[in-house]
């Protein structure tokens, strides 16, 4: 079995939108980074930890799945130190993850004692996918529910659970597997990431997911796999990590098109209108996240040894470093300094205060007193397909008078 589906669940909005990215992505080798493989340890920790945790183990320690987590994620810290991280640090970030799944569990089993909870369930969604298959990071069934939950250890942007069409796929295929088993009617969809703090979920009824997968998702997939497959640049090409996103033709000459928009606004109209400004908002980020995958892929280029036209590589300005921070601490005390002079001490961060102190404790000791609020965020410009709604403002020509 191959180790990645042509038509990958975690790719399905580059696919979906963009045909063409399927063939473009044969073009280049799979890579891997350290942030992909630290998450890869964290999903095989988190499976260890939920095993145990649903054995009623109250010290992990002794599993000897735990033990070789244990060493792999130490080994693989050791190697990459500019990760900062540690095993401690992974696990304290997991533990609330691990608690939700448990306590999700718990409240089905409450309903139905015979409810299932399996992690790193085997899905296949080939029926709408041709080829289509993947992993369900935790699958809850039961009181004709079919709950799966996807960890994502990544702490880029949050990333919602709300037609999304990777969690989905692994919902559909994971109901494909047990439809003889169970008449599911209802179907739960949670994303969960502990490094954002972030929990999205969407519910929706089992037959009209399998009509999102047929009358979505496989015309979708039959475009993807066509022999001449349209290219549609967009917001995807960069938030989802296209290979060819610094070196695609057709983003390429998206980019232009934004440059004669901008050019036709000028000689129309001197100023431009809110409608221009929308128009040109969003091109205008396309066009900066183009730039920089661009500037990325010349750069691979030009270190292959490859001429780009224009440019060299030069070695960028670098900042100065200590060599060991605790002998250059030791050397300033040794020299006089007080330790309290040499280091900036402050109160951890409410993520991090969690981790330490556990989510339950640090609920009964902080929340419940009223000594942690969420403050209202500064207004900010976003597309209107953002999740998140609208400020109503009732700003008129009369407050402008006063």
């Amino acid at each position: 079995m191959p180790k990645h589906a042509k038509l990958s669940a975690s790719g399905a909005e580059l696919w979906t939108n963009c045909p063409g990215s399927v063939h473009m992505a044969e073009l280049f080798p799979e890579t891997t980074s350290p942030a992909a493989e630290e998450g890869t340890l964290a999903h095989a920790l988190a499976q260890t930890m939920i095993e145990n945790a649903r054995a009623g183990s109250a010290s992990p320690q002794i599993s000897a799945e735990y033990m070789v987590e244990r060493d792999n994620v130490n080994a693989f810290y050791s190697v990459h130190k500019e990760l900062a991280g540690s095993f401690d640090d992974m696990k304290k970030t997991l533990e609330p993850y691990v608690d939700y799944v448990i306590e999700e569990y718990e409240a089905i089993r409450k309903k139905d004692a015979a409810v299932e909870l399996m992690t790193e369930q085997h899905v296949d969604f080939s029926d709408i996918v041709p080829g289509g298959f993947g992993t369900s990071d935790v699958v809850i069934i039961g009181d004709d529910t079919c709950e799966v939950i996807d960890l994502k250890y990544g702490k880029g942007v949050p990333i919602s659970a709300i037609a999304n069409p990777q969690i989905r796929l692994y919902t559909y295929g994971t109901m494909s597997a047990f439809d003889l088993s169970y008449d599911f009617s209802r179907v739960k969809m949670v994303i969960y990431q502990p490094r954002l703090d972030s929990v999205t979920s969407e519910e929706l009824t089992a037959d009209d997911l399998r009509s999102w997968g047929k009358a979505v998702i496989a015309p979708a997939a039959k475009r993807a796999l066509s022999k001449n497959p349209k290219y549609n640049p967009g917001p995807w090409c960069k938030s989802h990590f296209c290979p060819a996103a610094g070196s695609c033709k057709a983003r390429a000459a998206k980019m232009h098109e934004f440059e004669d928009m901008i050019e036709r606004r000028r000689k129309d109209d001197a100023v431009l209108s809110g409608d221009d400004m929308g128009k040109a908002l969003s091109a205008a980020r396309e066009y900066t996240a183009w730039a920089k995958d661009l500037e990325n892929e010349a750069l691979e280029l030009a270190q292959s040894g490859e001429a780009v036209t224009g440019w060299k590589v030069v070695e960028s300005v670098a900042k100065r470093k200590y060599k060991s921070e605790e002998i250059v601490a030791a050397t300033l005390v040794k020299a006089g300094y007080d330790p309290a002079l040499i280091y900036e001490k402050k109160l951890l961060g409410v993520t991090k205060m969690t981790q330490l102190m556990g989510k339950k404790e640090f609920h009964e000791v902080l929340e419940e007193p009223g000594l942690v609020f969420k403050p209202e965020g500064a207004p900010t410009l976003a597309p209107e397909s953002d999740k998140r709604p609208a400020i109503v403002t009732n700003v008129t020509a009369d407050d402008f008078n006063d």
